[in-house]
C-alpha cells in the first residue's frame, strides 16, 4: 500500500514523498527516496533516547523512527513552521487537499511515519495508522484510538491472551508516547528546523489531550452516539433469555 503526500510552496516548490507500507503488517518499508545517512548523530538511538524505549542499541544502533523520518524532515531543515503551503494526500483511492502551515502538514505524516517504524512505544498506533486521516482533529483521534485500542484487546481475546477493556489500558499508551514525543523534541532540537519541531509539539498536544479525553470525560461524551445502544431492551450478542 502506498501513500503520497505532496507539499506545494506558494514559491513554486514541491516536495513529494511515495511511503510505502506493507500491506498485511502495515509497517513502513525503507524509503527509497532518502539521501540521509543513517550516520546522523541526531539519529543514534542513545541520543535522547525515549524513557519507554526497551531497545538496545546493540541490536539498534540507529533509532528506527529516526531513520524513517530522515527523509521527510530533511527537505524542510530551512523552512519556518509557519511557512503557507498546500499539502495533498493521496491514499486509498482518495485525494485529502488542506491549506495550512507548513507544520500542520507536517505533523500528519511525521505522526504515520513514526506510528508504522517498528517503535516498541508506538507500535500501539499501528492498527490505527491502517486507517490513516490526514489532518483529524482531537474528537476524531481519540475516537478512533479508543475503538483501535478495544478492538486490539478483542483480538487478545480472541487469540487466549489476557484483555483489558479499560481506559486506563490507553491512558497508560498516550502517557508514554507523551513522553516519547518529548523526548524525540529533543532529538531534533539543534539538528532540524522549527517546523519539524513544531510538527512534533503537535503530536505532543494530541498525546496529552488524549490523556485528558480517556476519563469519565470521553464516556459521557459518547453517550449520545450510542443511544440505540442503551436503549436496546434484547440481550447482547444473541444471550440466552
Amino acid at each position: 500500500m502506498k501513500i503520497g503526500y505532496k507539499f506545494k510552496f506558494e514559491s513554486g516548490r514541491s516536495e513529494v514523498f511515495d511511503l510505502e507500507f506493507d500491506d498485511q503488517s502495515f509497517a513502513i518499508r525503507p524509503n527509497p527516496i532518502s539521501t540521509v545517512s543513517t550516520s546522523e548523530s541526531w539519529m543514534e538511538l542513545e541520543h535522547h533516547q525515549c524513557p519507554d524505549c526497551t531497545l538496545s542499541k546493540y541490536q539498534y544502533p540507529i533509532c528506527p523512527v529516526a531513520a524513517n523520518l530522515g527523509c521527510v524532515v530533511d527537505p524542510f531543515q530551512q523552512d519556518a513552521s509557519y511557512t503557507p503551503v498546500t499539502t495533498e494526500v493521496d491514499f486509498r483511492e482518495r485525494k485529502v487537499v488542506k491549506k495550512s502551515d507548513l507544520q500542520g502538514g507536517l505533523s500528519s505524516m511525521i505522526g504515520l511515519v513514526m506510528a508504522t517504524s517498528g517503535c516498541p512505544v508506538l507500535d500501539k498506533l499501528r492498527p490505527m495508522a491502517y486507517t490513516h486521516q490526514p489532518f483529524s482533529n482531537i474528537d476524531e483521534t481519540i475516537y478512533r484510538a479508543i475503538a483501535g485500542y478495544l478492538l486490539a484487546q478483542y483480538v487478545r481475546q480472541e487469540e487466549q491472551r489476557e484483555a483489558l477493556f479499560k481506559a486506563e489500558g490507553l491512558v497508560e499508551i498516550y502517557t508514554k508516547i507523551g513522553r516519547l514525543n518529548n523526548a524525540f523534541s529533543k532529538r531534533l532540537r539543534g539538528f532540524k528546523d522549527d517546523a519539524n519541531i513544531n510538527a512534533l509539539v503537535i503530536l505532543d498536544l494530541f498525546a496529552k489531550m488524549g490523556e485528558l479525553y480517556l476519563n469519565d470525560e470521553w464516556r459521557k461524551q459518547m453517550l449520545p452516539l450510542f443511544e440505540v445502544y442503551l436503549n436496546e431492551q434484547k440481550p447482547l450478542f444473541g444471550g440466552l433469555s
